[in-house]
């Protein structure tokens, strides 16, 4: 049998050899052993919090051998957990060394008679307070950090427990946690809410997995059957049962699919598209904090093909209009994997992609168009492209940008139509004159209302009498010369007060300079630039600008709007 170290004998073993380095032996065995570091770690950092403590000892007690209840009792002061199972015999040298010896115990990662798995909980538990572990007529003490003078702790420190006549006999285990103040939040605060909530989804579904009930601050715990948590949902549902797992999946993919252990929450997945819950049939294979599930784990393997294609099979209850932005890109992904064959035969008439007029578009109709054209979110005469019958697709959209990333991936089976340029062909229709100024200012959003009102205000306090109007073009702004300035998205660079404002002094004087329309190719020689410099350093304007930014910050933009009249002009 291996030899464990103990909790106060973890330490780097070590063996010497008189060969010189300079003749290595090929027959020489180097074993890999553990430093001190490491027993420092499994005590003081492998769980982040008393949930994770608590965690490891309900766990020990539902695993108990005949165990059939475990009573769980959370205060800011300490915490009990209490099981009715065989307990542990502190007079045998198994019992003590299965309490005592990080990575020892009875439990087995293939076993799934037991949800434990590494034999380290023990060493999180007395990280978090005094413990005293009672069993029959022994109780074991540890005080970790040595912070308790009283009984039964006075004569223990550190990793060294000990062994101690307990008040009376007690059938099963107790365990007891008398917290540590910096271990524990402070007792008014909401966490302990949240300590209690958490564990009790934990172990949500346990008691239909194992037949052990745990019951939390006097209230069962036990979500009842898997395989009803669906049945009275709003959205579209399944159920299915495997030979590995129970699936009961929802539409509620921005909730995400929680996970279960062999009845023990996990972790919750939002790559799946769903909602939901997955409760194994025997235990995951987990990673050390047992909050993922590891690799090359065979059972999730299989789970993982079976949901899948419930995933699918909800999808099919689920309309167009209702799908989400993550639904829509799972399915594009989907789509995608293994050639893409059968999912993209399956959802090439589901209408995944968006349009730059924000309707919606399928895989089968994009490949029935002669030509398509891509752009980022909304441009100059795209969408009356769209009104004439042209695919001109959004990839501000996740789902059509990720399409858009697999036309051009040669590793998938995807075949899309040839490209045109958006601009120009906006341009030879007519749609697009590459300058468009809005007339109905009530199409403008919140941003640029504000945007448009401050810079009619600021024109005017700067002494410039031309009209100020909001427009599309791929300048930051233009003008005639004379009479109007339109500016544009791209006059600001930020949404932040202070930068904005001051982008807009510097388009609104910029345009003033010019004497005529910049439109197309506006004269930007010495003329205008000597004019442009000195508008910007006028002392006059520099003044005239900081009191209306003070004037905003002090009075708000709605009273300066409203004070100067700048309104908008709807209809």
């Amino acid at each position: 049998m291996t030899e464990h170290p103990t909790l106060a004998e973890f330490t780097t073993n070590e063996t010497s050899d008189p060969r010189p380095a300079s003749q290595p032996s090929t027959e020489e065995t180097v074993t890999m052993t553990a430093d001190e570091r490491v027993a420092t770690y499994l005590i003081e950092d492998q769980m982040a919090d008393l949930t994770d403590a608590i965690r490891e000892a309900v766990q020990n007690g539902i695993d108990s051998p005949g165990s059939s209840r475990v009573l769980v009792s959370i205060s800011p002061e300490r915490s009990l957990i209490l099981d009715d199972g065989a307990g542990v015999d502190f007079e045998s040298t198994e019992g003590r060394r299965n309490l005592s010896v990080l990575g020892a115990g009875s439990k087995q990662r293939s076993d799934d008679e037991t949800i434990g798995e590494w034999g380290i909980g023990k060493g999180a538990i007395i990280a978090k307070g005094a413990v005293r572990i009672w069993s029959h007529d022994t109780a074991l003490c540890f005080d970790y950090r040595d912070r308790r003078d009283s009984e039964p702790w006075a004569d223990v420190s550190g990793r060294d427990g000990q062994l101690v006549d307990a008040e009376h006999h007690l059938e099963g285990m107790l365990v007891e946690i008398d917290h540590y103040e910096d271990e524990v939040p402070d007792p008014d605060s909401y966490r302990w809410r949240r300590y209690v909530r958490d564990l009790r989804k934990r172990f949500a579904y346990v008691q239909s997995r194992t037949g052990v009930s745990v019951v939390i601050n006097g209230e069962p715990v036990d979500n009842g059957d898997p395989l009803e948590t669906v049945t009275d949902s709003p959205h579209p549902s399944l159920t299915r049962e495997t030979e590995d797992a129970i699936l009961a999946l929802e539409y509620t993919p921005h909730e995400g699919l929680d996970i279960y252990s062999n009845g023990l929450y996990v972790t919750t997945k939002r790559e799946y598209g769903v909602g939901g819950i997955v409760v194994s049939k025997g235990n995951l294979t987990l990673n050390f904090a047992r909050n993922d599930i590891q690799s090359g784990c065979d059972r999730w393997q299989r789970i993982d093909s079976a949901l899948e294609q419930a995933r699918d099979d909800l999808y099919t209850d689920v309309s167009d209009d209702r799908l989400t932005a993550e639904s829509r890109g799972v399915m594009v992904e989907a789509m995608a994997s293994d050639g893409g064959d059968a999912s993209d035969e399956q959802w090439a008439h589901r209408k995944l992609f968006q349009l730059v007029t924000e309707s919606r578009i399928s895989l089968e109709e994009i490949q029935t168009a002669p030509k398509i054209g891509w752009v980022d979110g909304a441009q100059k005469g795209a969408d009356k492209l769209v009104e004439r019958g042209y695919v001109v697709l959004d990839t501000s959209d996740a789902a059509t940008q990720r399409l858009r990333d697999l036309a051009t991936d040669e590793d998938t089976s995807i075949t899309m139509p040839k490209t045109f340029d958006v601009g120009e062909q906006a341009k030879s229709e007519g749609v697009w004159t590459g300058y468009h100024r809005i007339e109905d200012e009530s199409q403008l959003n919140a941003d640029q209302r504000r945007y448009l009102r401050f810079a009619r205000v600021l024109a005017r306090k700067l002494g410039i009498e031309r009209e100020v109007y909001y427009g599309e073009a791929s300048a930051d702004a233009w003008t005639d010369g004379r009479t109007y300035i339109v500016i544009t998205d791209s006059a600001v660079t930020s949404r932040q007060r202070a930068v904005w404002m001051h982008d807009l002094y510097l388009v609104v004087l910029h345009e003033a300079a010019h004497e005529t329309s910049s439109r197309d190719r506006p004269s930007h020689g010495h003329h205008f630039e000597s004019t442009f410099r000195s508008l910007v350093e006028d002392p006059g304007n520099r003044r005239s600008f900081a009191k209306l930014v003070q004037q905003v910050v002090d009075e708000g933009f709605q009273s300066v709007f409203k004070k100067y009249e700048a309104t908008l002009r709807f209809g």
